[in-house]
């Protein structure tokens, strides 16, 4: 019992263990709701990826609670899912079941990758503004489906895209979520997306926009995602380059998540930081990879792990609770059935505007880092897919630094080349 006191409880105590975990759950549970929104939109079911998501976030977090002991809470990642639905499944025509085979072995590689060398190699390669263009990219892609799926912009055969009937009363709903979301985040309410997401789902109700599907019941099946992966279809170089994105979303949001998270001087401070951290990314990987065993996308730290670390996290006993948390979550899934879309959508267009804020963090002294980014940028919204921003800026910053004579990484000529064979091919 001192043993297991001395490890989970150094520089905190049992209260505030718990009473961190209990705030990043609320900070996060969402995902509980949107992750099966996303998924059944590649034609998933949504109440085994429900049950899905909800024993692979406690699965994730537990782990990370004991081999890492760190309060960080892992769940799918917004952007993983985001990529996983409308881009390779939508986007590239792959099927789920292939495309859940792609996320176990990106999780394989990413297992691979974290315990080695290789992890450090491939963070350096990649240029710090690149990735934050890759993060802004992708809150711009989950911005443009957000406003599609919900009709607030739409496209017909006369116009790219336009505004939608703003009449709706749909529309006014999803509006006044993501106002609400927005005031409850500026006077740093803890659970504002959830909050945000349960009002609305309410007024949903009691205007008959929903139907009341009950509060409680036993976990839905998970039998219809799970082990449902298929490997047959993934010979093409569609799916090596899907991997590929996978990966590379995962290592570099794992990371950057982590650092930011683990980096004030109270952690930095603490005894096996640097074993800590890496635990905590191998805990990240082999969660990924059961991920796809379960019937989910990639998973990833979540920076609302700030929150409970803010209420006094500084364990793994934080996490622990995090996982506990979705657990029980498992017993309220006729709550996700009956949320709307038009009540999903604010959280998501609330998730795309936290991502923006990294644009601050971007030194850009030159045209060669200006433009591989504006590349990035664009391309992934634009093309609907990561995969050809991420490529598209890799590819023009390592041309630009070779012609203008500049010291370049590389693994970069290695990437390049990689995506341009991508493109070609595909």
């Amino acid at each position: 019992m001192e043993q297991l006191k001395s490890y989970f409880l150094q520089n905190t105590t049992l209260k505030t263990e718990i009473i961190a975990g209990i705030t990043t759950f609320l900070t996060m549970v969402y995902i509980a709701f949107i992750n099966p929104a996303i998924l059944h939109d590649a034609g998933m079911d949504q109440g085994a990826v429900f049950t899905a998501t909800c024993l692979i976030t406690a699965f994730a977090c537990l782990l990370t609670g004991i081999i890492a002991n760190t309060p960080i809470g892992i769940a799918p990642g917004m952007a993983l899912n985001v990529f996983f639905s409308y881009t390779v499944v939508k986007g590239m025509g792959i099927q789920w079941e292939h495309a859940l085979a792609i996320v176990f072995l990106s999780g394989v590689l990413f297992i691979f990758v974290s315990l080695t060398s290789l992890r450090r190699l491939l963070i350096e390669a990649i240029p710090y503004n690149l990735q934050i263009a890759i993060l802004i990219g992708i809150s711009l892609l989950i911005a443009l489906i957000t406003l599609k799926n919900n009709q607030i912009i739409v496209t017909d055969p006369h116009h790219l895209m336009h505004l939608g009937a703003m009449n709706r009363p749909e529309s006014g709903l999803f509006f006044l979520g993501f106002l609400l979301i927005l005031t409850l985040d500026y006077f740093q309410i803890p659970g504002a997306i959830i909050i945000g997401i349960l009002s609305i789902t309410t007024l949903s109700l009691l205007t008959g926009l929903s139907t009341w599907e009950g509060l409680m019941a036993m976990p839905p099946s998970i039998m219809p995602t799970f082990l449902k992966l298929d490997f047959s279809g993934l010979n093409t170089i569609l799916a090596m380059k899907a991997m590929f994105t996978f990966f590379l979303i995962a290592v570099f949001d794992a990371t950057g998540t982590l650092i930011g998270l683990l980096n004030p001087t109270l952690f930095k401070q603490q005894k096996n930081y640097a074993k800590r951290l890496s635990n905590c990314l191998t805990a990240d990987a082999v969660a990924s990879a059961m991920a796809g065993l379960l019937g989910s996308a990639s998973t990833s730290p979540y920076i609302e792990s700030a929150a409970g670390i803010e209420a006094g996290g500084r364990g793994g006993l934080t996490a622990i609770i995090i996982g506990i948390g979705f657990i029980l979550m498992l017993f309220f899934s006729p709550l996700a059935k009956m949320i709307p879309n038009f009540a999903v959508g604010p959280a998501l267009l609330y998730v795309a505007c936290c991502m923006m804020k990294h644009l601050t963090d971007m030194k850009l002294p030159d045209i060669s880092e200006t433009a591989p980014c504006m590349v990035t940028i664009m391309m992934i919204p634009f093309t609907a897919s990561i995969a050809d921003g991420i490529g598209g800026g890799i590819i023009l910053y390592t041309l630009l630094k070779l012609l203008t004579r500049q010291k370049i990484n590389f693994l970069l000529f290695i990437l390049s080349f990689v995506f341009i064979i991508f493109f070609l091919i595909s």
